[in-house]
């Protein structure tokens, strides 16, 4: 077999090995994979727009509607409409969702490090300097067919 061709198969594992670390990491909390997302990502960007948690999140926004509306439910997020463009929703953590998120965050990042914790700097280093390097040909390559 080729390399490149051991290298794709090999990626995939390792990726859906790494997809069931964090599924069950996750799930442990009481949250699906979107709804983790969505929480990680306001606690770190702050208030979005729905639109950018869909693109972020790459979800269609009647979806992504479905999961903002039951993280509501939970009393971790906040939607509103924004002053400026009243057509755009923006989404927010709430005191409780914020608090909710600060506690899990430490222990699911102390699961990702356990999970590179085999590979030293410069191996990491060089993984990702890798997988960017495949990743934003790949895509190149999707948008030369349009």
């Amino acid at each position: 077999m080729e390399k490149k061709v051991k290298a794709v198969t090999i990626l995939l594992r390792a990726t859906k090995s790494l997809e069931r670390v964090l599924k069950d990491d996750i799930e442990g909390y009481g949250l699906n994979t979107t709804e983790f997302g969505v929480l990680e990502f306001l606690y770190h960007k702050g208030p979005q727009p729905m639109n950018n948690l869909c693109n972020k999140l790459l979800m269609a926004n009647s979806s992504m509607t479905y999961v903002v509306d039951n993280l509501i439910k939970r009393n971790f997020v906040n939607k509103y409409i924004d002053d400026a463009d009243k057509r755009s929703n923006f989404v927010e953590l709430t005191s409780e969702g914020e608090e909710f998120i600060k506690k899990i965050f430490p222990t699911h990042e102390e699961r990702i490090n356990e999970v590179f914790s085999l590979l030293n700097d410069n191996e990491l280093d060089n993984l990702l300097e890798s997988l960017k390097k495949v990743g934003y040909y790949a895509e190149s390559l999707i948008y030369k067919k349009r």
